[in-house]
């Protein structure tokens, strides 16, 4: 048997991509993209990216067993950052949302999947202008995403259960048989 990770690394960008695209209408959820990306074009309008930040233990590995399955269940717990750029005309508008969304309690009602993981905090959005392919300044706005992810593996343990076929043999050691 195999180490199993859970939630893996895509489960929780998924689920941090599900959360953000709830704060926006249907049409514009398309316009909400994975960062670092290759053979994609950046699209018109205005949109978002979100990338892969930091991660940061929080806290040495706990224990758990399980000898019905026979694991060992190794648990840590971490924080994630996430950066979502936002582009276009609306650009600040979406950072302020994301940020103000992030930060509410409705976030962590609505998460989706609240056993990947659980949203803290959010920085200020801020303004990063770049300059784009075309030689033109492009408004760009820029916050982070802070959240505790609680992953698991789960590894083969062996467990006593039942004594051995022919029992224990014992020899008990009294004093006299101790060498001098």
């Amino acid at each position: 048997m195999t180490a199993i990770l859970t939630p893996t690394e895509d489960q929780i960008f998924n689920a941090v991509w599900s959360l953000i695209a709830q704060y926006f209408a249907t049409g514009d959820q398309a316009n909400i993209f994975k960062g670092f990306q290759n053979w994609t074009t950046q699209p018109t309008g205005t949109y978002a990216v979100i990338s892969p930040g930091v991660m940061v233990r929080q806290d040495q590995a706990s224990r758990d067993y399980d000898p019905t399955n026979g694991l060992v269940k190794l648990a840590r717990h971490s924080t994630y950052s996430y950066q979502v750029d936002c582009y276009g005309p609306l650009g600040a508008d979406w950072a302020n949302t994301i940020a103000i969304g992030w930060r509410s309690p409705w976030s962590c009602d609505n998460n989706a999947m609240p056993a990947v993981f659980t949203p803290l905090y959010a920085d200020e959005p801020q303004q990063l202008n770049i300059i784009n392919g075309s030689l033109v300044f492009e408004q760009r706005f820029m916050t982070k995403l802070y959240l505790q992810v609680n992953q698991t593996v789960s590894l083969p343990q062996d467990f006593f259960s039942t004594p051995p076929a022919g029992g224990f043999v014992s020899r008990i050691v009294v004093a006299d048989d101790l060498p001098v």
